[in-house]
Order: C-alpha cells, then sequence, then structure tokens
C-alpha cells in the first residue's frame, strides 16, 4: 500500500523566516535548515525502513510504496535546502575563510614590522654605544695631544670601552631598598613578589644583596633585566608598593653612578625646601626635574 502524500512539512519554517529567498542566507538561519534536513531524512529513511541515512540506497528506494506526489515532495525540498540553502551558507562560509586568510596575512606583517622595529631599534643601540666610544677616545686623544705625551695606547682604548660597557650594564639594573634581610634569604623570590605586586613578570639575573653585611644595617637588592625600557616600565609602578601591606617601606630605584647620586640627593634637599616653603601645592622630581604637580592639575580642571 503506497503511503499518503503529506504537503508543506519540510519548508514552511524556511518559508516563514523568508530563508532562501533571491538566494539570500545567513548563518543565523543554520538552525531552522538543520531541522527541515532532519525532518525529511528522518522520514525518507522511517519510510523505506532504514535506521540513517547512510543504511539507505537506490535499491531500497524503488519500491510502489510511496505516491509520486510524495516522492515529488521530497524531491523538490531536498533541492530546495540544497540549492538555496545550504550552498549559500557554503559561500558564505568561502568567504568568511577568506576573510581570515586576509587578517591572518595582515597580522603577519604586523608581526615582520614589529620584528624589524626591534632590529632597528637594537641597531641604534649598538650605535649609541658606538658613538659614546668614539667620543671618549676622541676626550682621551685630544688629553694626550695637549700634554704632548705619546699617541693613544691600546690600554686607554680598552679603558673606555669597558666603561661604557659598564655604563650599559648599569642602565639595566634596579636596586631594592627596605626589603627585611633575613638568613639563609632568597633574594630572587623576595624580588619576584615585589614584581607580581607591580604585575610585572620580566626576567630578571643577578639578584643579589649588595654593600658590606652590618648589624641592624639592611643592605639593598640589585638584580638586572633585559633592557632601560623594562627599568622605566617597573620603575614607573614602584609607587603602587606604598598601598600595599608590608610594603610600605619599599622603594626601588635606578643603580646611578656616584655623581648622579650626588645630584640626586640635591635634588631632593631643593624638593624638601620647597614642600616646605609652598605646603599648599604638591612637588615631585619628574626627569631631573622638580615639577609642580598644583599647575597641571589647576589647568586640567579648569580646561
Amino acid at each position: 500500500m503506497a503511503v499518503q502524500y503529506r504537503t508543506g512539512k519540510y519548508l514552511d519554517e524556511i518559508h516563514e523566516t523568508s530563508i532562501g529567498t533571491d538566494n539570500v542566507f545567513c548563518e543565523i538561519n543554520v538552525k531552522e535548515v538543520q531541522e527541515s534536513s532532519r525532518l525529511l531524512v528522518n522520514d525518507i529513511c522511517k519510510t523505506f525502513g532504514a535506521e540513517s541515512l547512510t543504511d539507505l540506497n537506490p535499491a531500497m528506494m524503488n519500491k510502489n510504496t510511496v505516491v509520486k506526489a510524495q516522492m515529488a515532495e521530497w524531491l523538490f525540498s531536498a533541492i530546495y535546502l540544497l540549492e538555496q540553502c545550504s550552498l549559500p551558507l557554503m559561500s558564505n562560509a568561502r568567504v568568511q575563510l577568506e576573510n581570515l586568510n586576509e587578517e591572518k596575512i595582515e597580522d603577519q606583517k604586523s608581526i615582520i614590522k614589529l620584528q624589524s622595529d626591534l632590529i632597528s631599534q637594537k641597531n641604534e643601540e649598538l650605535g649609541l654605544v658606538s658613538k659614546t666610544v668614539e667620543t671618549e677616545l676622541k676626550t682621551y686623544s685630544s688629553a694626550l695631544q695637549q700634554s704632548c705625551s705619546t699617541a693613544l695606547s691600546p690600554k686607554n682604548i680598552a679603558a673606555a670601552v669597558q666603561k661604557v660597557a659598564r655604563e650599559d650594564d648599569r642602565s639595566k639594573e634596579i636596586l631594592v631598598f627596605g626589603v627585611a634581610e633575613e638568613k639563609g634569604e632568597c633574594a630572587t623570590a623576595k624580588v619576584a613578589k615585589i614584581l607580581d605586586h607591580l604585575e610585572e613578570k620580566p626576567k630578571f639575573q643577578q639578584c643579589r644583596r649588595i654593600g658590606q653585611q652590618r648589624e641592624n644595617a639592611v643592605r639593598p637588592i640589585k638584580f638586572n633585566v633585559r633592557s632601560t625600557d623594562i627599568v622605566y616600565q617597573i620603575l614607573s609602578k614602584a609607587k603602587r608598593l606604598r598601598e600595599v601591606e608590608g610594603y610600605k617601606t619599599v622603594y626601588l630605584s635606578p643603580n646611578r653612578t656616584p655623581e648622579e647620586r650626588v645630584a640626586r640627593q640635591k635634588l631632593v634637599a631643593e624638593l624638601k625646601q620647597k614642600r616646605i616653603g609652598d605646603p599648599n601645592s604638591r612637588y615631585f622630581i619628574r626627569k631631573g626635574e622638580i615639577v609642580q604637580a598644583a599647575l597641571e592639575e589647576s589647568f586640567h580642571s579648569t580646561g
């Protein structure tokens, strides 16, 4: 006995949402198309006694158990779902994949540019070192010529290079003051904890106490990072430690030369005098100069 024809069953939801109209199809319609396709396949498999679509074959379907109108409905529904829905979805997916590939290419270009910029920065740093060495050599040469001494010796050249190398190393060092010194301590772990409070996780090395150990005196900790940029980044956040319990008396500073320390002490003394003479304003040190914060705040508040 032939199965009765049932019309309007598989594409009602598709037509209600206008999916496939004028070849328009969006990924948000995937669920409706999947449900219509599932209903169609289930009915066909059930009619011909197949458990799933993989069990179905032309021989099973070549039976006079289904009316022609039902077969036509199945065929039309399958063609519509394929041509008006599935193929546009695949086309849409292809366009999106192409866009993703283009974005990936742009990202790779950006990475290559960043790598190039980094190489340029390294070359610039090497150029600065070379220029400093050249300046030192000229200074030594001028002094020797004025004193009618012998020509520039290899020993002086080596000394100049060593001085430049030491200054470069010093610029990548940070000193930590106010950290309690304990027997058998791990200075690296203490520095790592401080950096964690500052939300910084740089690679650092040569972490150790410096200076002679004396009773009732806490020696500072010195450690090295890879670049002066990292030093600046860490020092710019150092004031956050004032708000961290147990670290309010801990402070960080660059590893200054003796001359720089003297200049810094004079600057700090001048800062204290300004604060005493003008207690209503806030002064601080920025880039080797004393800055009055009250004027900046007044400007921003009125502007």
